[in-house]
């Protein structure tokens, strides 16, 4: 469900549930974790990330996985388990690129918050569909997306769920470049070959450099934002919005 590969320094990690729109679950958690130990292991100069089809990058979290989460620990378990994979991408000492070759929503647009340049098919739409649910963001992509787009557009997209455009999500920056289907994957290596044949140092001084100026990204932001989507997760709406998904 995970197709893991590394060649000339550069890791590939693509989600492959395409049956669910690649969401995520508790086993494609592990793969992650699992993921993440064996680059840890070897020479990995840069990640690419990105998931199996042309319709969905990934749609966040797994519904009927979701709904086995019946307790507040079950679900603060969940979050900060999927923040700490999240922040291994986004605070690690690798640059991870995101090949986006579908759409985006709820936590798959998380994900791609902790990614550190995003490529974008033409086709690909994205959307944080958490406020609709009744819910917020619970993978970290809430203060993320505060520091990289700004507080206007962040909030814009997160309190009305709406739907934007490869074009849009590119002028606003949640993604950096458009590209065709064709095109993303050849000019999503080549970024990344140019990005691996510099020296590593050099490459991690600037990650770190960059870590250092999201310096607002604090312990305290990160309960909060765990803490609240916890209660919310247990409250009527989302609750009500599970019951209805698994009844259709």
């Amino acid at each position: 469900m995970l197709k893991f590969d590394i060649q000339n320094k550069i890791a590939t990690l693509i989600i492959d549930r395409p049956a669910v729109h690649n969401a995520i679950n508790d086993t494609m958690m592990t793969l992650l974790e699992k993921a993440h130990a064996e680059i840890a292991n070897n020479d990995v100069r840069v990640i690419i990330l990105s998931g199996a089809g042309e319709k969905t990058f990934c749609a966040g979290g797994d519904i009927r996985y979701f709904a086995t989460l019946n307790t507040a620990e079950a679900c603060q378990e969940m979050s900060l388990r999927m923040q700490k994979i999240l922040d291994g991408f986004y605070r690690g000492k690798i640059p991870v690129i995101a090949a986006v070759n579908g759409s985006a929503f709820g936590g798959g647009c998380e994900i791609l918050s902790a990614c550190h340049i995003r490529i974008a098919a033409n086709h690909a739409r994205f959307s944080f569909r958490q406020a609709p649910n009744g819910i917020i963001t619970g993978w970290g992509g809430g203060r993320r997306l505060f520091r990289q787009i700004g507080q206007g557009q962040a909030l814009r997209l997160l309190l009305s769920g709406e739907g934007i455009d490869a074009n849009t999500a590119r002028d606003i920056g949640l993604i950096e470049s458009v590209t065709s289907s064709e095109q993303l994957m050849p000019e999503t290596i080549a970024l990344a070959e140019k990005i691996a044949a510099n020296p590593p140092e050099a490459v991690q001084a600037f990650l770190a450099l960059a870590e250092k100026s999201d310096a607002t990204l604090t312990a305290e932001l990160a309960n909060f934002e765990t803490g609240r989507f916890t209660t919310l997760w247990l409250g009527d709406c989302f609750q009500t919005f599970l019951k209805q998904f698994l009844e259709k």
